[in-house]
C-alpha cells in the first residue's frame, strides 16, 4: 500500500492520540558511573522473539509481550559505557503470533519529550489500523521513561554530584532515543533473509516526529515508512526562534478563550492578585505561584481545554469569594493536570531539544522578556495596568519552575547546568533529508501552539518526497 492512502486510512484515529501517547564541554563528562545504576534484576532481556520466559498476555485484539533490551548508555562510546534498560511493549495481531519472525515490524514513539507509552486498547483506532495492514506493533518506552531506566531526582540519587546527572543527562535526547530504536531493530529482526524484510515503519505523535526526522538523518536505510502526526520538527540549533512563533499563536488562544468566557478576565485578575499576595502550597508540597497558575495555557491547545481551564479559573474563583482561600480539592485538580512533577525530563530537556551546538540558556524565559511578549503577557501584580486581561503561557519551560515544583527542586542545578551545556550534538542532518527516498507523510495543525505549523511547512519542503496535510480541524492533543 502506497504510504499516503495507509495514512489516509489512519487520519481519522491518528488525530485522537494523546501527546501523553561528545560530553566533555562545560565539565560534563560520562564517566565513572556506578554499574548498579543500571541493575534490572529479574528481568528477561535481548530473549529471542520465541522465548517461552517473556512475559506476555493478552488484551483485547492482540498478544502483549514485554521485552527489555540492553542498550549502551553513551552511543558515542558503546565498548565503554554502562548499558540502560529500554523497554518495549510488543503487540501481535490475534491468531498471528507464530509469525512474529516474518511480520514487519511499525515503531511508535511517544509524544514529550520524557513521555512513557501507556498500554492501549488494540481493538480500535491506529493499533487496529496497524494490524490490518499487516503490522506488528512496538510501543517504546523511550529511554528516561516508563518501564525503561528511569529518570526522576530519586533515580538520579546514585550520582554524587550535580556535574554528574548533567552529563548522565546528556545522553536521553531524540539522538540516542533513535539509536536505542536501531538497536532493537538489529535485535528483533536479526536471521531475516534481506536488508528489506528487516526494515520497519515508523509513526510519531508529536516529540515521537523529533525522533522519526532524526531517524530519516541517521538511518533512512533501515526505515521502510514513516507517519508523524503533529510532530514535524523546526530544523533549527536553538530555541529561540521557536519561541518567537509560539508566543504569538498562545496569545491568540488567550484572546480566544476570554472571548468565550469574558467574565474570566475578572475572575482570572482576582485569582492572580491572591497567589501573588500569598503562599499557597498544593497538596505534593509544591508552590501555586501565579506564574505556575498561568502555566495553565499549556491546555489551549488540547481538545476542550478553554473548557477545562474556564472550570479550574471558575472553582477558583468561587472558592475565593466563599471561603477566601482555594480549596483542597481545587489545588488538587490544578495538580492534577501537570506533568512537570511525574515527568521531570519534560521539563529539564525541554528546550534540549532544539539544541544543535548551541546553549539553551533557558530560551523562553529570555523571549518572554522581550517585546511585545512582555507587554503581553506582563504577571508582575505592580506592573498590570486596571483592568488588563492576565495572559496564560503555554508548553514553555521557565527558571521559577525549578523552585514551584516539588520534583524538580532537587534538580535545579541540574537544570541550570544543562541550560548552559553547549555540547550538544546534530539531531537533523539536510543533505540526508534532501535526498530522502523513504516515504514519509505528516500532518500539522494551523494554529498549533506547541509545534509551529509554519516551521513545519519549511521542514517539509527539505525532507524530498514529503507529503504533508495541513488542518485546522483537529488541534495537537
Amino acid at each position: 500500500m502506497k504510504p499516503w492512502s495507509l495514512l489516509h486510512c489512519w487520519w481519522s484515529t491518528l488525530f485522537l492520540l494523546p501527546l501523553a501517547l561528545g560530553a566533555a564541554n562545560n565539565g560534563l563528562v560520562s564517566r565513572d558511573i556506578p554499574s548498579q545504576a543500571y541493575s534490572t534484576a529479574m528481568l528477561v532481556k535481548d530473549s529471542s522473539l520465541d522465548d517461552p520466559s517473556v512475559e506476555s498476555f493478552f488484551i483485547p485484539g492482540a498478544k502483549v509481550f514485554d521485552r527489555y533490551f540492553d542498550c549502551p548508555l553513551d552511543y558515542s562510546d558503546v565498548s565503554g559505557s554502562h548499558n540502560i534498560t529500554v523497554f518495549a511493549r510488543h503487540l501481535v495481531p490475534p491468531g498471528k503470533e507464530s509469525e512474529i519472525k516474518t511480520l514487519p515490524f511499525l515503531i511508535y514513539l511517544q509524544g514529550g519529550p520524557g513521555f512513557e507509552v501507556a498500554l492501549p486498547s488494540s481493538s480500535s483506532g491506529w493499533i487496529k489500523a496497524a494490524f490490518d495492514n499487516g503490522y506488528q506493533v512496538l510501543l517504546l518506552d523511550q529511554r528516561g521513561t516508563g518501564l525503561s531506566t528511569a529518570i526522576s531526582a530519586e533515580s538520579l540519587e546514585f550520582l554524587k554530584t550535580d556535574e554528574a546527572k548533567a552529563a548522565y543527562l546528556t545522553h536521553f535526547r531524540a539522538d540516542s532515543i533513535v539509536r536505542d530504536c536501531e538497536t532493537i531493530r538489529k535485535k528483533l529482526t536479526a536471521g531475516r533473509p534481506s536488508d528489506s524484510e528487516s526494515r520497519v515503519a515508523l509513526l510519531g505523535q508529536s516529540f515521537g516526529g523529533f525522533c522519526i526526522t532524526t531517524y530519516l538523518s541517521l538511518f533512512p536505510e533501515s526505515v521502510e515508512q514513516a507517519f508523524i502526526t503533529g510532530g514535524v520538527p523546526p530544523l533549527v540549533d536553538s530555541p529561540e526562534p521557536v519561541y518567537r512563533a509560539l508566543y504569538p499563536r498562545v496569545l491568540k488562544r488567550n484572546k480566544l478563550y476570554y472571548s468565550k468566557f469574558p467574565n474570566d478576565v475578572e475572575r482570572v485578575r482576582a485569582i492572580h492578585a491572591y497567589l501573588s499576595n500569598n503562599k499557597v502550597t498544593l497538596p505534593n508540597g509544591g508552590t501555586l505561584s501565579p506564574r505556575r497558575f498561568l502555566q495553565l495555557g499549556i491546555q489551549f491547545g488540547f481538545s476542550g481545554g478553554y473548557d477545562t481551564v474556564h472550570q479550574l479559573v471558575n472553582y477558583a474563583a468561587n472558592d475565593l469569594a466563599q471561603q477566601g482561600k482555594i480549596s483542597f480539592k481545587t489545588l488538587s485538580n490544578i495538580q492534577a493536570l501537570y506533568d512537570w512533577d511525574t515527568n521531570v525530563i519534560y521539563a529539564i530537556l525541554h528546550e534540549a531539544i532544539y539544541c544543535q551546538g548551541k546553549q539553551s540558556n533557558w530560551a523562553a524565559e529570555r523571549v518572554l522578556n522581550e517585546e511585545p511578549f512582555a507587554t503581553e503577557f506582563e504577571w508582575r501584580l505592580d506592573h498590570l495596568k486596571p483592568d488588563q486581561a492576565v495572559y496564560f503561557t503555554g508548553e514553555m519551560i521557565y527558571p521559577f519552575m525549578l523552585d514551584d515544583y516539588v520534583e524538580l527542586q532537587p534538580l535545579k542545578n541540574v537544570a541550570n547546568l544543562l541550560a548552559e551545556y553547549k555540547g550538544w550534538g546534530q539531531l537533523y542532518d539536510e543533505k540526508v533529508l534532501a535526498k530522502n527516498e523513504v516515504p514519509v507523510a505528516g500532518v500539522s495543525y494551523f494554529d498549533d501552539i506547541y509545534v509551529d505549523r509554519e516551521f513545519s511547512e519549511e521542514t517539509a519542503s527539505k525532507i524530498k518526497g514529503f507529503q504533508q496535510y495541513i488542518t485546522n480541524e483537529f488541534g495537537h492533543k
